[in-house]
């Protein structure tokens, strides 16, 4: 489990970027906050961190294969990232198709393997910890952290319904759903086939 500091002096430690995602979260006590980052270390042996674990490494795996194919022939290589891509848009429908049953709310955000930000309809205290569950698009690859407000204010030109900017940082997140959220705000960045 990666823990890392309640509030980073420097904000831009990770990559941000503006993203649409889903975000479903709630308010912890102490208590469960406590037992929660329990959880969220013992999650690294569920069935679901399993899958996620056995996916990234064949991804990886295939990454470092199709770069080897590159250098002795383009368009193969290129051919086979097109598939790898058709395959995973495939996946990621299928997995929106099973989320979709989910109270999540689609919200635009800053978002960093460090935490995120997002306009709120409700006002919270600094400090306060939050259960967050975070579903990427398109992928639809759900991740799971705790957090700390590090600031929650009034934006008088942001929207009735959603009148708070929230600003979290992620206390307690596994080190394969940060590496996937890693993983996800590089692959934001234009991408070469050639």
């Amino acid at each position: 489990m990666e823990n890392m500091s309640e509030f980073n002096s420097d904000r831009r430690e990770f990559f941000r970027i503006n993203d649409t995602v889903y975000v479903k979260f709630s308010l912890l006590n102490n208590d469960e906050a406590e037992q929660l980052a329990n959880t969220i270390h013992d999650s690294i042996n569920s069935d679901d961190s399993q899958e996620k674990q056995q996916l990234a490494s064949i991804q990886s795996s295939l990454t470092h294969l199709l770069d080897q194919i590159n250098q002795s022939d383009r368009e193969i290589a290129r051919a086979l990232r097109f598939l790898d891509e058709k395959i995973n848009l495939i996946a990621h429908s299928v997995q929106r198709l099973h989320n979709q049953n989910d109270s999540s709310i689609s919200v635009d955000a800053n978002l960093s393997a460090g935490g995120i930000a997002f306009l709120s309809a409700n006002q919270y205290d600094a400090k306060s910890t939050v259960d967050i569950h975070i579903e990427l698009y398109p992928s639809g690859t759900r991740l799971h952290a705790l957090a700390n407000v590090v600031a929650c204010n009034k934006i008088y030109d942001a929207p009735e319904e959603t009148p708070y900017h929230l600003r979290l940082v992620f206390s307690h997140m596994s080190e394969l759903d940060r590496n996937l959220l890693v993983r996800h705000t590089l692959s934001r960045k234009p991408k070469n086939y050639a």
